[in-house]
């Protein structure tokens, strides 16, 4: 599974079709559950007067393997839409009479809610497809206007099967979706369309609200204050990494950077994404970890965390924060919404260990950190007046068991991100699916920031496949893993 920008997914040429909730100003009604802390944090670093012409969203591309029917489509979204409050509530912004931001929400019912779509017609380059597109997404989503989610197609394309398939794309403000959220849609929107064109039954399991784990977030988040465990552990960890969160280990600053205030082209992400493993080797790997009683989740980020020991020669632990999911309530494993804490990671293998001490410690470090994830960081930063802003993010996902993962590459599946502007943000995704693991990466457009981000990936991908195709060895079982 690649997490990349849409440039990176073959659109064909074709009719492109653009899908829109629409719903009368009348049908929205105040709602007194609060936003998620995440939700309202976005919210709030959402400026409405940057010039900015492109927003952030994220989404999947894929092939839905039936003929394009209008009507179909239509009542397919309308159902998907009815299923998930998330996608029928928005933010409402007001200065209140001391001047200060209020942010309230406003939620609709599912009856008073449309589909429209509008054919924009026969596109015969793929380029003006993808630039559709994204100009599509990237100029109406936004957490503080309705819809948060659109989609579009592509039908009557060049591909193989054009006659008997077609491309569905969709994005979404973050506010409404996570990375597994994504995932779950492809199924669901596949599911329902079959239903509605072939009449099966859609075999959906019901899902909880978005709304209501907000509620939830909320009442963690007051928990917390000063000397509270959670915020004792985050203003340790930010102290030790200079009073913010930790950069990315090598260098992504330019040798020769400009002395003038950089524009927003300067500050456009690059991006990669490759195959580390094969499905094989990933099992073996696994079973590897296994024996030693440890988890492949485990055995990647120790791999980080050595890679990170070759590269630098340093003793400092190998720090970045984590993302993870916050999917405890069975209501809301299969829900569309922002289910994800961060929590604050320092692996450190600056001892001369062998491969079971490595993994032990980078699996204590990761279960010392997870029970953090619950407590949503942006009330952490508030209470600790911290502004930084998270720079190298390490995004792990184990998704063979997302409903119908089994048929992406069928599908030609991609899950999808829009471009980012950064000059010091480095993000990894590893996500191990049925065909394999890969990593994902966007980083600064410089040439050493991409010259030391391959080499890392690099590194550590040899790593982890020569720990998949070496024999052990009873004098050396550690392999690749022990970086000194």
């Amino acid at each position: 599974m690649e997490f990349t920008e849409l440039a990176d997914y073959p659109l064909p040429a074709g009719t492109v079709t653009e899908w829109v909730p629409v719903a009368h100003s009348a049908a929205w009604q105040f709602d007194d559950r609060p936003l998620s802390y995440n939700h309202q944090d976005h919210c709030e670093r959402t400026d409405p007067t940057t010039p900015d012409t492109e927003n952030s969203w994220i989404g999947a591309v894929f092939e839905v393997p039936l003929r394009f029917d209008e009507q179909a489509l239509r009542t397919t979204l309308t159902r998907w839409t009815a299923r998930h409050e998330s996608f029928r509530t928005t933010a409402g912004a007001a200065v209140d009479d001391h001047g200060d931001l209020v942010i309230t929400r406003y939620t609709c019912p599912a009856e008073d809610i449309t589909i429209e779509s509008t054919t924009i017609g026969p596109i015969h380059s793929k380029m003006r497809v993808h630039q559709h597109i994204c100009d599509f997404f990237g100029t109406n989503l936004t957490p503080m206007h309705w819809p948060h989610c659109l989609v579009a197609t592509v039908s009557d394309t060049d591909l193989t099967r054009a006659d008997e398939a077609f491309l569905l794309i969709f994005g979404a403000d973050h506010s409404v979706l996570d990375a597994y959220s994504m995932l779950l849609a492809v199924s669901e929107i596949q599911r329902i369309y079959r239903s509605v064109t072939l009449g099966d039954a859609p075999e959906l399991p019901t899902v909880g609200s978005y709304l209501d784990y907000a509620v939830v977030d909320r009442g963690l988040g007051e928990q917390l204050h000063l000397d509270h465990p959670v915020v004792s552990t985050w203003r340790h960890y930010l102290n030790r990494c200079g009073g913010g969160f930790p950069l990315f280990p090598l260098s992504v600053t330019p040798r020769n950077p400009r002395p003038e205030a950089r524009d927003h082209t300067d500050l456009h992400q690059s991006g990669l994404s490759s195959w580390v493993l094969s499905a094989e080797e990933t099992d073996v790997l696994e079973r590897r970890c296994r024996d030693l009683g440890h988890s492949i989740h485990t055995a990647a980020l120790a791999t980080l965390a050595a890679t990170n020991a070759i590269l630098t020669d340093e003793a400092e632990p190998l720090r970045f924060a984590m993302p993870m999911h916050t999917r405890h309530d069975a209501a809301h494993v299969h829900a569309m919404g922002w289910y994800v804490g961060i929590v604050p990671i320092e692996i450190d293998l600056s001892a001369d260990e062998d491969l079971h001490d490595r993994l032990t410690h980078t699996a204590t470090a990761v279960r010392a950190a997870k029970s953090l994830a619950r407590y949503p960081y942006p009330r952490v930063a508030r209470l600790l007046a911290n502004a930084s802003t998270p720079k190298f993010v390490v995004s792990y996902l184990d998704v063979r068991h997302v409903p119908d993962a089994a048929e992406w590459q069928g599908w030609n599946v991609r899950p999808l991100r829009s471009g980012e502007r950064s000059d010091d943000e480095v993000y990894f995704w590893i996500a191990r699916s049925p065909a394999g693991m890969a990593i994902s990466a966007r980083f600064p457009s410089n040439e050493v920031a991409a010259a030391n981000v391959h080499r890392f990936i690099n590194t550590f991908s040899a790593q982890l496949s020569s720990a998949a195709t070496t024999e052990p060895t009873p004098s050396r079982s550690s392999s690749v893993l022990e970086s000194r």
